[in-house]
């Protein structure tokens, strides 16, 4: 099952769900942008001051995105 091939640590902290072999496609035919997304998830935090601040620019979750990536 494609979903075996995200660590369980990611599955366990979020809900999965395929989408036509997403999955399995990005892992195999882009494993550098597979990798990416899996360091991204597995330390991004929503922590509360992320979503309870004024308005802005961009949201401190669309901060922590595009820095990581």
């Amino acid at each position: 099952m494609a979903l075996d091939l995200i660590p369980p640590e990611i599955r366990d902290k979020y809900e999965v769900h395929e989408w036509r072999h997403a999955t399995a496609i990005l892992r195999h035919e882009f494993p550098d942008e597979f990798a990416d997304v899996m360091v991204v998830l597995s330390s991004f935090r929503l922590l509360k001051s992320y979503i309870d601040r004024g308005r802005g620019r961009k949201s401190k979750v669309s901060e922590f995105i595009d820095s990581a990536l």
